[in-house]
């Protein structure tokens, strides 16, 4: 099987507030994340035309998505919130995300996970579900007691 075309995010370091211990709430610590992105289709076909194709800002968007809307206590659950940002996009077909604390012991340490479209959701950026829209084929308004 021939090997997908690929984008990636590589070495990319962020100050974040992060961790689960009491030592780590209220402290920055750089992280870096690495994030690689299979293509849904190869770029031969994409003529040159950026719009066809998945951008890099997809990847550093996802980042930023990730760390915007929350602190987490574990890279685990960042690693997967980026994942779904990145497989939000039709075009992206698996990503593999890493992310690495810098500051807590020499060298990095961090979690890497792997998922493919359909595997996982994108949550709701505000934390909780958006509005629902109820539309009614025989015009009626939608309420209460008819939803």
């Amino acid at each position: 099987m021939d090997r997908p075309d690929r984008i990636h995010l590589r070495d990319h370091v962020v100050a974040a507030d992060i961790g689960a211990f009491q030592s780590e709430r209220g402290q920055t610590q750089r992280l870096r994340f690495n994030v690689t992105a299979d293509l849904a289709a190869p770029v031969g076909g994409s003529g040159d035309q950026v719009d066809r194709i998945l951008s890099y800002d997809v990847l550093t968007g996802a980042v930023a998505a990730g760390l915007a809307d929350r602190r987490y206590d574990l890279l685990e659950t960042l690693a997967e919130r980026i994942a779904a940002e990145v497989l939000a996009h039709p075009a992206a077909a698996r990503v593999e995300v890493s992310v690495e604390k810098l500051d807590r012991v020499p060298g990095a340490l961090g979690v890497t996970i792997v998922r493919r479209a359909g595997e996982v959701a994108v949550a709701d950026r505000a934390g909780s579900p958006g509005p629902v829209i109820v539309l009614r084929l025989d015009g009626a308004r939608p309420d209460a007691s008819n939803v």
